[in-house]
């Protein structure tokens, strides 16, 4: 990994935590206990687009640690259920990604998915309470819904910095030619 790389992934992880953190202030309806709609994991989508699936990993699993480091949660409840979440979405997202049938769309909405179905198997385990699992269906139909505004939200991201860096090119090619004809 060049040096130029490791620094944006640490940027990347750092805008994570900032919106991991953020998230943690603004109060959730009860609809299901804990429930948020995961702004942190627009940084893994965005680097496995940007990337590759090993930078997803790193951006992700850096996000966690760090930021369960943060907040004094280290090796606690929250950190075991966002780690087997997590752990859960990037599996499933590195095989859909492998698969080169999903769109930004499909692997976000996989990734948050099986984000809730991890963590839902991380407290059935914990506290040894089957009836969380009946908070599933209603955790899928909620992971739909954030995965595409987190897909949606990358996407506009992604087609910002495409439109950034052609217009950067084009400043750059244009003053290469003034300096090639002597202008």
């Amino acid at each position: 990994m060049t040096t130029k790389k490791a620094v944006q992934l640490s940027f990347l992880i750092a805008v994570g935590i900032l919106l991991q953190i953020m998230e943690s202030f603004i109060p959730v309806l009860m609809i299901v206990p804990g429930f948020k709609i995961g702004f942190a994991n627009l940084v893994s989508v965005f680097a496995l687009w940007e990337y590759d699936r090993k930078s997803m990993w790193i951006v992700s699993l850096g996000r966690i640690f760090l930021s369960s480091l943060l907040q004094g949660t280290l090796f606690g409840i929250s950190f075991w259920l966002s780690l087997s979440g997590g752990l859960l979405a990037l599996i499933a997202m590195s095989l859909a990604w492998q698969a080169k049938c999903f769109s930004v769309y499909g692997i976000s909405v996989v990734g948050a998915a099986c984000h809730s179905v991890g963590q839902v198997l991380a407290i059935t385990w914990i506290y040894q309470q089957y009836f969380m699992q009946l908070f599933l269906p209603i955790l899928l139909a909620l992971s739909i819904v954030s995965g595409i505004l987190i897909a949606v939200v990358c996407r506009k991201v992604l087609v910002a910095l495409s439109i950034v860096s052609g217009l950067i090119i084009a400043m750059i090619t244009e003053k290469m030619m003034l300096r090639f004809k002597g202008v």
